[in-house]
């Protein structure tokens, strides 16, 4: 393969990554509107979100099994389409059933077989010194990617006479663009058979599974992405927040959104990576210390009143939030290295602690759609659901447990380390004699 047809690869699987997820995910950036599109009560989109995680919790698993056995770009081709097709199908409001069928589509495309082939494909694209530039670049192509597209969709939804309208055209556009990646990779992403076999096997066997299940590592490297993951996870209901209580502008709220979800992805990401190597040293001192940061701006949240005088202040902590959210994102699993996981063992301790830390997913949007209600309702907050007092008491529950997991990694770790046999001295050297 040239340099060329390697370049031109790269851009299109790494354009295609900014893609595929825009509309399993347009919850983060338009979740009202959205919900009015596809006809929808908040409670029912909410459920079909987390049918969505739990298809893509278990296909994580099972997507490496396809990734073993099928070449990387007829993997990509198809899950592109396939996404494409459920998109313009959704795009027709199709009733719950319908929904909710389209999002476990995507889930299916998306999780079980365009990931794990996405990340054969860039790797077959370099050496084994080249991974770490490669896969960067595919986080930054990624994020501008989803930014371009997500200020356009912005633009789109804005220009709609109804909101709801907007984003039904924006789902076709996604759809469309689906289809257009999935031709753009048949025709010019060129498989490397002898870089291909040099990669291995990207399943997770029994045996590995149950060594991860036997370390400590596991649990914790999980349980602490899993409780920074709910703050990620609820993110997109800000947007009525900020909305509706707060009384930010209408034609602000995607903008801020398109912020929130794709312009911290690319920005404290990679910072969160140099504050581990350059200050903390750890990546676990560095998640306490964002736990520490999201708890405080919970709690302020939780005394904040909700009136526009402080819409600003909300919108500011709103996005001091995603700064700790996105820094900690782009650690999560570099304590697999740090702790020295052997790497027969890192595929099982990854994939498990993979699977808990995106639990959320799985049930969160559910309990948050019932906890705030119809954001649109007047009152917005159903007395059952106790509103969204009882969302930062939860986000600040989790943020002082994770300051608490963190702190156990670490002296874990520390005991592990002081474990270790001292080493033996070498032995003096004797002077020769003349």
């Amino acid at each position: 393969m040239s340099t060329l047809q390697r370049w031109v690869s790269f851009l299109v699987l790494s354009m295609s990554g900014g893609i595929i997820f825009q509309v399993a995910y347009i919850r983060f950036v338009f979740l009202g509107p959205t919900t009015e599109a596809l006809r929808l009560s908040a409670q029912d989109y909410g459920n079909i979100i987390s049918v969505f995680g739990a298809v893509a919790v278990f296909m994580y698993f099972l997507g490496g099994w396809f990734a073993d056995r099928f070449e990387p770009r007829t993997l990509i081709t198809v899950a592109l389409a396939g996404t494409g097709a459920a998109d313009l199908y959704l795009a027709q409001a199709p009733g719950y059933w319908g929904a909710l069928a389209a999002h476990v589509v995507m889930a299916v495309m998306g999780m079980g077989l365009y990931w794990p082939a996405l990340v054969k494909a860039i790797g077959m694209l370099g050496s084994s010194s080249e991974q770490g530039r490669l896969f960067g670049f595919l986080e930054g192509t990624r994020g501008v990617t989803s930014t371009v597209v997500g200020f356009a969709g912005t633009a789109i939804v804005a220009m709609a006479v109804a909101q709801s309208a907007g984003v039904i055209w924006l789902i076709r556009l996604y759809g469309v663009l689906c289809f257009v990646f999935a031709a753009l990779t048949w025709l010019f992403v060129k498989s490397d058979a002898g870089r291909l076999a040099e990669l291995g096997s990207s399943s997770v066997t029994l045996r590995q599974l149950w060594r991860a299940v036997r370390n400590k590592y596991t649990w914790l490297i999980g349980i602490t992405a899993m409780l920074m993951y709910c703050f990620y996870t609820t993110l997109g209901y800000f947007s009525p927040l900020l909305e509706n209580r707060f009384g930010m502008a209408a034609g602000l709220i995607g903008v801020i959104g398109v912020i929130r979800t794709y312009v911290f992805q690319f920005v404290a990401g990679p910072a969160g990576g140099v504050v581990v190597d350059k200050v903390t040293k750890s990546s676990p001192r560095l998640l306490r210390w964002m736990f520490v940061g999201s708890a405080a701006v919970a709690l302020v949240f939780l005394v904040l009143p909700h009136q526009p005088a402080y819409k600003w202040v909300a919108l500011g902590l709103m996005f001091l939030l995603c700064l700790f959210v996105f820094t900690s994102r782009g650690v999560y699993f570099a304590t697999v290295g740090e702790v020295e996981i052997p790497k027969n063992e890192r595929g099982g301790v990854i994939g498990l602690a993979s699977g808990i830390a995106f639990l959320p997913d799985a049930f969160l949007p559910s309990l948050c759609a019932w906890w705030i209600g119809d954001p649109t309702a007047t009152p917005a907050v159903p007395e059952q659901g106790g509103g969204y007092t009882t969302l930062f008491v939860f986000l600040l529950a989790m943020a002082l447990l994770g300051v608490l997991v963190t702190t156990l990694t670490t002296r874990a770790r520390a005991r592990d380390l002081a474990s270790r046999p001292a080493p033996t001295p070498a032995p003096p050297t004797v002077p020769a004699t003349a």
